[in-house]
């Protein structure tokens, strides 16, 4: 009877903590699986787009005035891990993991495209500065000759610097051929495509454009709401984060998404967005 009514249940109790002990690991180890299958099947990670979140950049235009802004952006970010500028002239910009490449844009090299999983397009100019053939052979020609070679070496994102009222059937010239070199970039097949297509940029350049100046003008007076102009940094910030975006396939980021873009960054980094 003492057997029974005292030791008994101590006895009890003894295995149902052997065999907890022995379960609980089990489950524990069914959970971590079961978690890391969810974790492989959510967002988008397809091949090196996400390779742990870090990612090696090319970058033309680095010397245009979002260029400069997006080159900063991405050697402050400590997911990039190494960033390549092509341009034509070289460069002043020094930073450990950042090689500078002075380059012929109607001759670009394979091999300078190895290594990469995006591309950064911030190549422009105007008809002003480089007259109607210059023009398109930098902002349709040029363009298009980094994105095949991006193409052709593997690289799986492409960010492209557009415009607002980019058509490839319209009327003038700069918006015609703008339409023309998205809507090719757009069929190259990267695994993300990213077109820009920011209004009016708010910035002070180096050099002069006269039509940008009256239209800049009438912007800052009238157009608080950023409907048709924005921050030259706003666009910098925007193309320097998607990059992290796990959304596959092609898109077209106008204005307002480029400005929801810089607040949401600038609202993780709890820093006040510019007005």
């Amino acid at each position: 009877l003492y057997t029974i009514k005292f030791e008994l249940p101590h006895l009890l109790c003894y295995r149902r903590m052997r065999v907890c002990l022995l379960i609980l690991p089990l489950a524990l180890l069914l959970t971590l699986c079961l978690s890391e299958s969810e974790d492989s099947t959510s967002g988008y990670c397809s091949s090196d787009v996400c390779d742990a979140m870090t990612h090696r950049v090319i970058l033309a235009g680095a010397t245009g005035e979002t260029g400069r802004l997006v080159l900063d952006h991405l050697l402050k970010d400590t997911r990039v891990t190494k960033v390549t500028t092509l341009g034509r002239r070289e460069s002043t910009v020094t930073n450990e993991k950042l090689e500078h490449k002075v380059v012929d844009f109607e001759n670009l090299k394979g091999d300078d495209f190895v290594d990469h999983d995006v591309a950064i397009s911030c190549l422009g100019t105007t008809r002003g500065k480089a007259g109607k053939e210059g023009f398109i052979k930098v902002d349709r020609d040029y363009v298009l000759s980094f994105a095949e070679q991006s193409k052709a070496a593997g690289v799986k994102q492409f960010h492209l610097q557009s415009s607002q009222g980019a058509n490839k059937d319209a009327y003038f010239l700069y918006t015609q051929i703008k339409g023309q070199v998205d809507e090719k970039v757009l069929e190259m097949g990267f695994e993300k495509t990213v077109v820009y297509r920011p209004a009016v940029l708010l910035v002070k350049r180096q050099e002069s454009r006269f039509g940008e100046k009256i239209a800049q003008a009438v912007a800052s007076w009238t157009d608080s709401s950023r409907s048709w102009s924005i921050k030259i940094a706003d666009v910098a910030v925007a193309m320097a984060a998607t990059i992290f975006d796990t959304t596959p396939g092609g898109s077209i980021m106008d204005n307002h998404l480029i400005i929801a873009k810089a607040k949401e960054v600038a609202a993780a980094a709890d820093e006040p967005p510019q007005q």
